[in-house]
């Protein structure tokens, strides 16, 4: 498979097992294990963005203090002590007074003391208690218990009977709301069921009861996932439950001990001043519970362990009478944020390069999630947060497994396919960034290199097929040698043929300059060689080089099951041209105008000519690379200087003096070369066609 290949393979087996992680952790997250955890973290959000509570709704509490300043009342208390708290708090202009206690027994202090709390609740108007429902025997519901509620009811908990206030205290009730309210699945409190369906009709909690009763009993009715509460509309759950949204710790709302209420009575009876400001009582909802530890009304919620049930019902008339509730999006919808969540991790995986960054970004979108479910929540929206972020999760180890795992395929792959045309040290560079590669083909800068051996076909004749081989092998070891050792890269063999470049596949800033040196060495290295051939009776090696550097394309080419990787281009084509040029001019290493520049510094050419090369139409002045600054011999400087002075000549158009210029170098092939073109020159071209480019006939 190729780089590419194995890119499209990781981005495909990346997604899979995104969408797979959410698919499969979908069943799993509604376990009933799973869900307390989930759970866990709508208590983080509620600690983390508590809100206000509603300054209408007063508790009345039966707390340790209450008892300790009442020592000389024995246990339990008797009602008519309620009864007269009735009678304040409707003076006090109380709205609805809602009785947190099962009285389901007559008093140990006789029927007076049941008639008279009745009495003073019958006097109120708008007192409601609380009963008990049952799903086996018991009592039947009361009328005063069934409120009318239309709409879907076909998903309410059922009951089939109750245990209602004793009668005496019922004749007096207003209304009636159920107090049996189920924990969660991990005991604590976050939900409420707000009717229950009985034969007499739907029976409200108490908190509905007395809210109903507050808000002039308003129509009610049930949606499929909805609870029409008047013009409010608040959000269920499946079971027509409601998440009730907590407005912080215990004693949120306001509290008035009990015996403050006591107390102030008496001082009232003997003339003297209310020890409660009765004004917080005017217009409100008062609801009357135990809070003392010892009477075993305290329920785990999620802001503690340890909260006064009767503010659990209060709670849920602030939530009724704001219309605001917890929603919780459906199943399906968090499915799919999961699945959303676990491909927008998969994209960060594909995105990044390096393995580590990628858990990193993967981790930051979990992160910025989290986040936004805490942001969401503050618009009474429980996101899901457990689900989707464990899919995500799962997606990034997944993730990064199959990142680490296919960029070790990469880089060994990286080695198989460039071990043979890479230094090993370029070649271990890009196994460690292979994104430094671009298959495929890519344009960029480079200088192309073209080698052919002088005469190779006729002494390859006199050798046999096992010398020549071994011959070649000794030639190609030392020219790919030097060019892996200067960051060049080996393209291909052509027999005798070296085709290599330089600037690919990793960037080399002075590729020209490496090529140079590439060749000058190659030149030294094949000398060494030719005195070892001549010892050994073979022929010497002449080869012949042509360097270009100029804007070519690069990368792979070929098939998906072969391919070469390889360079293109007219700056490609004229390299080879230059090559074949040598024959023309007695050279052995030509470069064109461009490398001659990129090069810089350091080097020693001759200008040779002006050319337009078999097949390209673009003049091209080539030189001959003579070596080093410094290494120039003082005799061919002064070859190189005359040979100058004859070109300037021959391009203006003066052949007969030109070859008369050329033909005075001694021991230059280029000159004699140049002398002899310069005579045909002078007898077939006249001088108004010149241009001082000559066109090139043979490669």
């Amino acid at each position: 498979m190729t780089l590419s290949g194995l890119t499209k393979s990781l981005q495909a087996r990346t997604v899979a097992l995104a969408a797979a992680a959410a698919v499969l952790l979908f069943p799993v997250s509604r376990l009933e294990f799973f869900q307390s955890l989930e759970n866990r973290t709508l208590d983080m959000r509620f600690r983390a963005q508590p809100t206000p509570a509603d300054p209408r709704i007063v508790i009345v509490a039966v707390d340790g203090g209450s008892l300790e300043r009442l020592p000389w009342l024995s246990w339990p208390w008797p009602r008519q002590l309620y009864g007269d708290c009735v009678g304040l708090l409707d003076r006090w202009g109380a709205k609805v007074i809602a009785f947190d206690v099962v009285w389901d027994l007559p008093s140990l202090y006789g029927a007076a003391d049941d008639s008279i709390l009745g009495a003073s609740a019958a006097a109120s108007g708008s007192t409601v208690f609380a009963l008990t429902l049952l799903d086996r025997e018991g009592l039947e519901i009361p009328p005063a218990a069934v409120i009318p509620v239309s709409g879907d009811v076909s998903g309410l908990d059922s009951a089939w009977s109750c245990s209602p206030p004793f009668e005496t205290i019922l004749q007096g009730a207003a209304g009636l709301g159920n107090v049996s309210i189920p924990p969660d699945a991990d005991g604590t409190y976050r939900r409420v069921p707000l009717f229950t369906s009985t034969p007499a009709g739907a029976v409200p909690s108490l908190a509905v009861a007395a809210a109903w009763l507050y808000d002039g009993k308003p129509g009610i009715s049930l949606d499929p996932g909805s609870l029409h509460f008047g013009d409010r509309r608040l959000p269920l759950d499946g079971e027509s439950g409601m998440w009730l949204r907590f407005r912080g710790p215990a004693r949120s709302y306001t509290y008035v001990p009990i015996a403050d209420l006591l107390e102030s009575l008496q001082n009232m009876a003997a003339g003297g001043p209310a020890v409660v400001d009765s004004s917080i009582f005017r217009d409100a909802i008062v609801f009357v519970g135990y809070t003392a530890s010892g009477l075993y009304d305290l329920k785990p919620t999620p802001y503690s362990a340890v909260y006064p049930g009767v503010e659990i019902h209060a709670t849920t008339v602030d939530n009724l009478l704001s219309g605001t509730a917890i929603s919780r999006p459906r199943d399906g919808v968090v499915f799919v944020i999961a699945v959303a969540l676990a491909l927008l991790c998969c994209a960060a995986l594909l995105a990044i390069k390096p393995v580590m960054l990628k858990a990193v970004l993967g981790l930051a979108i979990l992160a910025a999630y989290v986040w936004t479910c805490f942001a969401v929540f503050e618009s009474n929206v429980w996101l899901e947060m457990l689900y989707p972020s464990s899919s995500g999760l799962a997606a990034i180890l997944g993730g990064t497994v199959l990142s680490y795992g296919n960029a070790n395929r990469q880089r060994k792959q990286i080695r198989t396919a460039f071990s043979q045309y890479l230094s090993p040290a370029v070649v271990e560079q890009l196994s460690k960034h292979p994104e430094q590669l671009r298959l495929g083909g890519e344009q960029r800068t480079m200088t192309a290199h073209f080698s052919d051996l002088e005469g190779f076909t006729s002494f390859s004749e006199k050798l046999t097929p096992s010398d020549l081989v071994h011959l070649l092998n000794r030639y190609l070891t030392i020219t790919t040698d030097t060019i892996l050792e200067n960051a060049g890269t080996l393209d291909k063999y052509i027999g005798d043929a070296i085709v290599a470049f330089w600037n690919a596949p990793l960037p080399c800033e002075d590729h020209a300059r490496r090529a140079c040196e590439a060749v000058l060495e190659m030149r030294t290295s094949i000398a060494g060689l030719n005195g070892e051939l001549e010892k050994e009776g073979l022929p010497k090696l002449k080869p012949r080089t042509g360097l270009n550097t100029g804007l070519m394309t690069v990368g792979n080419m070929g098939s998906s099951r072969r391919f070469d990787y390889t360079m293109m281009g007219s700056a490609v084509n004229l390299a080879s041209r230059l090559e074949g040029v040598n024959k023309a001019y007695g050279t052995y290493i030509m470069v064109s105008g461009a490398t001659r520049d990129a090069a810089g510094p350091g080097f020693a050419f001759r200008e040779l000519d002006t050319i337009r090369v078999v097949g390209q139409r673009t003049p091209v002045i080539i030189f001959e690379l003579l070596g080093r600054d410094g290494e120039v011999q003082d005799e061919m400087a002064a070859r190189v200087e005359a040979y100058g002075k004859a070109l300037a000549l021959y391009r203006s158009g003066r052949f007969a003096e030109a070859a008369s210029a050329f033909g005075a170098i001694a021991d230059d092939p280029p000159s004699r070369s140049m002398a002899a073109r310069c005579l045909v020159l002078e007898k077939n071209l006249a001088a108004d066609k010149w241009d001082g480019v000559f066109d090139m006939t043979s490669k």
